[in-house]
């Protein structure tokens, strides 16, 4: 395990729209080490936060799957976009 594998990972997961769009996808943290880990990165969650903690805090929360994609938020949760 490493942290250059989360440093990595978080890269290429801000690099590529597709990768990106499935990190979005998954409910958990666990879910979506699990899948990094299919894709060869091996971190731990400790890890992952150090590697995160050197982003901005608007980037973590993207990377992190803290914000809203303006899609699919349901109407009660306060994600920032205005939804019908």
């Amino acid at each position: 395990m490493s942290i250059e594998h989360a440093r990595e990972f978080i890269k290429r997961v801000k690099n590529e729209k597709d990768l990106w769009e499935q990190a979005a996808s998954f409910q958990t943290r666990e879910e979506r080490r699990q899948w990094a880990q299919g894709l060869g990165y091996d971190f731990t969650g400790e890890e992952m936060e150090q590697a995160s903690s050197e982003l901005t805090d608007d980037e973590l929360e993207q990377v992190a799957g803290g914000k809203c994609c303006g899609y699919t938020c349901e109407s009660e949760y306060q994600c920032g976009y205005d939804i019908p």
